[in-house]
């Protein structure tokens, strides 16, 4: 087993000595097939990045992992590991994984706990957001972010037939890597160049790390490298006031999310020389989902009741607001539970789902799109159904335009990522 350890990780290892009655927990983690030259391994890491820590682990080791649910004595999970493997595992090499899970704080433990209520206070003390994808994801200065963004709008070229609302822009645009979706965030942000600059934007993030609720704000500019975006106090304030739950119980979800990050970076770059929108972001939380099914988010509850109170607060606001929905769409393959290996046919039965929701989308269709998807019992996995059907409640959408469509393969952990930009138009337009 190897540990890459990160920065904001202690230097000293832990000693534990897990009981036979004891029940670890992991915590939710990425677990990614990684490719070698040998026996097959994985990665093992914290999407909510509260842990800097990376550790690959053998496939057998894997599997044990997979016992640690909390449901589990020790010896139980020992047992199992024995009549899976045909062989005997030692309580010391237990112990020895469970010590350096839990120094990576991958455990669900006290110790964990404590760590995260520090971060979390810490985090809720703060005036502001901090970056916190910059030098990896994007470019952390001001002019290198520009040196390398302003060409890749340049390129863009929008459709010279479609243009957004001037007072209700609205689009579709990825999350996935800014790097290795440059082109589909191009083409999304080079169209809403072409309109006239909003004054506020509600960004529809999607809560990777789920959160009770189902939709999560927060008060707190964004630092991006052009500084401090503004979060829109007006509209944040009629929406908690409307909000049949507390809007910022979860907002620590806000401080690693990327799907929000990435969209306000991009959106103050765009205006950086004058006067950028202000933005409400919003993370939606997997609330399509209960108990393994599929739940129809317009049944009578707090997440329809709070998509009546977005329509009625945009609608209700005089200004200049765009919506942008930031959303992935299908995820397959060994990386997300699928087995591999990946092969053209299931790339091409993605994007026939793909296209059946962006056709959905583009139609303004909330209804068609919730059939889209509870018709495949989303084995898909389109982590960003939340953020576009948000969309779709909050405006009424009369056409749209697919303006770059990719699916990103990772041959590595034999899987796929597919997103799109789309330009959106309500029934209800200026032009």
């Amino acid at each position: 087993m190897q540990t890459r350890r990160g920065k904001c990780m202690p230097d000293c290892a832990l000693w534990y000595a897990a009981m036979p009655d004891d029940r670890p927990k992991l915590r939710p983690l990425d677990l990614i097939p990684v490719g070698g030259h040998g026996a097959q391994q994985f990665l093992l890491r914290d999407p909510r990045r509260l842990s800097a820590q990376e550790i690959v682990v053998p496939a057998d080791l894997a599997y044990l992992l997979t016992q640690f649910d909390g449901t589990r004595t020790v010896r139980e999970a020992q047992v199992n590991y024995v009549r899976r493997f045909g062989s005997l595992l030692t309580s010391d090499k237990i112990n020895d994984l469970l010590a350096r899970l839990d120094e990576a704080l991958f455990l669900d433990s006290e110790r964990f706990r404590q760590f995260a209520a520090e971060i979390e206070a810490d985090f809720r003390a703060r005036p502001t957001r901090p970056a916190s994808h910059a030098g990896q994801s994007y470019e952390e200065g001001a002019g290198a972010f520009v040196t390398v963004w302003q060409p890749r709008l340049a390129a863009a070229n929008p459709p010279q037939d479609f243009a957004l609302d001037a007072q209700r822009p609205a689009l579709i645009a990825p999350h996935y890597d800014m790097n290795a979706a440059a082109e589909c965030y191009a083409a999304a942000y080079a169209l809403l160049a072409e309109t006239e600059r909003p004054e506020v934007v509600i960004i529809l993030g999607i809560a990777h790390s789920g959160g009770a609720a189902p939709f999560t704000l927060t008060r707190k500019p964004f630092e991006t490298p052009f500084g401090a975006l503004e979060t829109d106090s007006q509209m944040i304030e009629s929406l908690a006031g409307a909000a049949p739950f507390d809007l910022f119980a979860d907002e620590f979800l806000h401080r690693d999310e990327h799907s929000i990050e990435f969209q306000a970076v991009l959106l103050h770059f765009l205006y950086h020389e004058g006067e950028p929108p202000k933005i409400v972001p919003i993370l939606c939380a997997s609330y399509h989902r209960s108990n393994g099914e599929f739940a129809d988010p317009a049944q009578p509850g707090p997440t329809n009741d709070f998509l009546d109170a977005l329509r009625q607060t945009l609608a209700g606001d005089a200004r200049r607001v765009g919506v942008v929905a930031s959303a992935d769409l299908s995820h397959i393959g060994a990386r997300f539970g699928q087995p591999p290996p990946l092969a053209q046919a299931h790339l091409d039965m993605a994007r026939r789902h793909d296209t059946a929701l962006l056709e959905k989308a583009q139609a303004g269709d909330a209804e068609g799109l919730c059939e889209v998807l509870a018709g495949e019992q989303d084995r898909y996995n389109v982590c960003g159904f939340p953020a576009i059907y948000a969309l779709l409640r909050a405006l009424p959408v009369k056409e749209g335009r697919v303006l770059s469509y990719r699916q990103a393969t990772q041959p590595q952990t034999q899987s796929c990522v597919s997103f799109a930009s789309v330009g959106l138009r309500p029934i209800q337009t200026t032009a």
